[in-house]
């Protein structure tokens, strides 16, 4: 995949704090009096990449962009984790969500964010935008059919639960320190309902019945940090 150029401040940052090898250039405007500007001038000299003045007003790096992985890349985090936590994306098309679960996904220290081959959202540039640099750093895994994948995680230990709406027990009842996957449905029809059949748990987020669900990206949030609560 060619470089790709970055002008979120946030996301050059998060690069530089824990990944610099990934950045290959900062370019920074003429004034260099700015804290932000200097802030990153001190990581880039540290890291030792390369700083250029523009004559723009515009911070930007460019940077070696992330690959998805597949299944044995996955099988890879698994062995290596005593209780991982993986989160698999059914049918999620949204970019916007799809950034915004990454960046969740990293801050509650998820191991893999896993979605189908088809009809699914991939590391689009709107999605590493949104992630604000999340998608450099989490695994994003591809696989052929989740359904398959459920059945192989299953068998080599892992719990695999969906949240629905309505249905199962609370969320916060769940126990989130066992090795876990879990399954987060589309924007619009929720988890497939074959793909339901084969689940361990349904969970779902108890929540005002003025209101039928939360955004999937909301949700994720909700789940992923009760996990990181339950942890820590």
């Amino acid at each position: 995949m060619n470089d790709l150029i970055s002008y979120d401040q946030n996301f050059i940052k998060t690069l530089f704090e824990n990944s610099p090898d990934k950045i290959i250039n900062l370019s920074i405007p003429e004034n260099r009096k700015n804290k932000k500007v200097s802030s990153l001038i001190s990581l880039a000299e540290k890291y030792e990449v390369k700083v250029t003045i523009n004559s723009t007003k515009k911070i930007s790096a460019v940077y070696k962009p992330s690959i998805a992985k597949d299944m044995n890349y996955l099988e890879k985090i698994i062995q290596q984790k005593e209780n991982p936590i993986i989160l698999i994306l059914d049918h999620v098309m949204d970019p916007q969500n799809v950034g915004s679960i990454l960046r969740t996904s990293l801050a509650a220290s998820v191991d893999a964010v896993v979605v189908s081959k088809n009809r699914a959202c991939h590391l689009t540039e709107t999605v590493r935008k949104v992630s604000k640099g999340a998608s450099e750093l989490i695994p994003f895994i591809i696989v052929n059919n989740i359904k398959n994948l459920t059945r192989q995680l299953q068998k080599i230990g892992l719990n695999v639960i969906g949240c629905d709406i309505g249905e199962g027990i609370n969320y916060y009842d769940f126990n989130f320190k066992k090795a876990t996957a879990i399954i987060m449905g589309a924007e619009d029809k929720g988890i497939q309902f074959s793909l339901k059949k084969e689940l361990d748990e349904i969970i779902n987020i108890p929540m005002n019945n003025k209101i039928e669900s939360l955004n999937v990206s909301n949700a994720c949030s909700v789940i992923l940090f009760e996990m990181r609560k339950q942890r820590s």
